[in-house]
């Protein structure tokens, strides 16, 4: 178990230091243009505490806390490695399921596979983000088994802007297909509604952006 442990975080050193090479983290004197990568590492499963979370009876959903930022206690908790500089730029969530079934969900490196996706002017869906996937077998050695009654906490990335909007989270599980979050207001810069053309590298991989689609 340690061993897997140290394993896992090794290899989330690597994504995060290759992330930085290739623009992943960003100034916030230098705000994005254009699709953002995405990278969404997630806590381990745990009891839904009723005084945080609003239960819904049956259901695998989103909560989000829009107002509630990341803390740096909460980071140190759940061993978030990739936020440690930037937890404020990150709103609390939690994946919930009350369900009578197991969630199974492919995780890339720590992290969900899932990107933001935001309504345009036309009320049409755009991404607003882009995933990379590793060419790395290990990247993948741990799914998330998310068990009746049981949550996780997921990080989300706060964007600003002049344009108000409504966003959702577009989630790849892997067998179970994709997975739409519930909606929430939020405000963005309409440049981030450029997509990706030029290509991008991951660990093992060096090709176009991908959105989720396939």
């Amino acid at each position: 178990m340690i061993a897997k442990k140290v394993k896992h975080k090794l290899l989330l050193f690597s994504a995060l230091s290759l992330s930085v090479l290739t623009g992943f983290i960003f100034s916030e004197d230098d705000p994005p243009k254009g699709n953002q990568r995405a990278f969404y590492e997630c806590s381990e499963p745990m009891d839904i505490d009723s005084k945080l979370i609003k239960r819904k009876a049956g259901e695998v959903y989103f909560q989000f806390n829009t107002k509630q930022l990341l803390t740096k206690e909460e980071v140190k908790v759940h061993d978030f490695g990739w936020l440690n500089e930037s937890p404020e730029n990150y709103f609390v969530s939690y994946l919930v399921n009350t369900t009578d079934k197991t969630l199974n969900a492919k995780r890339q490196d720590g992290s969900l596979i899932m990107i933001q996706e935001a309504m345009d002017e036309e009320g049409e869906w755009q991404p607003i983000e882009y995933w990379v996937y590793s060419g790395c077998g290990n990247s993948y050695f741990s799914p998330l088994a998310l068990e009746p009654e049981k949550c996780i906490m997921v990080p989300i990335k706060k964007y600003t802007g002049s344009f108000k909007t409504k966003i959702r989270l577009k989630c790849n599980t892997g067998k179970n297909g994709l997975f739409y979050s519930q909606s929430f207001s939020a405000s963005i810069d309409k440049a981030q509604f450029q997509r990706e053309d030029d290509p991008v590298n991951g660990i093992l991989y060096h090709g176009p952006a991908n959105y989720l689609d396939e």
